[in-house]
């Protein structure tokens, strides 16, 4: 190996160390702001909502909620990676189940640090400030049998 050579894998090896001590840096003090995502049962009537929330990493449970009850998580962020996060949902009075994207990067990364979803009979609305997004339930019941 040549003198030129020798010295480009030298600083091919620096530079690749300095990147990680820095990635590691930005990692450790948490320098990606973290998004919390909250769901209330707002389905119109009071019943009880069966909610199942669950990422390619993560599942978060099933749980009930009660009229008006909320059930909230933090999304983890880091430099490489922003999580998408589903639910499947089945209220009291209700035989059908239904799911939606709940938290989807590039969508609600750029509107939301604090992602307040209320579940409706008609589909989840998102507020964000000023206004509110609302959107239909998915479709797909082959992805939410995997859930239940």
């Amino acid at each position: 190996m040549g003198k030129k050579s020798g010295a480009l894998v030298h600083w091919l090896l620096l530079l690749s160390t300095l990147l990680t001590h820095v990635l590691v840096d930005v990692e450790a003090h948490n320098y990606f702001p973290k998004t919390k995502v909250v769901i209330s049962n707002q389905i119109e009537g009071g019943p009880k909502l069966l909610v199942h929330c669950k990422s390619s990493e993560d599942d978060l449970g099933v749980r009930w909620l009660d009229p008006g009850q909320s059930f909230v998580w933090t999304v983890p962020q880091s430099f490489f990676v922003y999580t998408e996060y589903f639910c499947a949902f089945r209220w009291e009075d209700g035989a059908h189940l239904v799911w939606f994207d709940i938290y989807k990067p590039e969508r609600d990364h750029i509107v939301c640090k604090l992602c307040q979803w209320a579940i409706r009979r008609d589909g989840p609305c998102l507020a964000v400030p000023g206004s509110k997004m609302c959107y239909h339930w998915t479709s797909h019941l082959q992805s939410v049998n995997k859930l239940f």
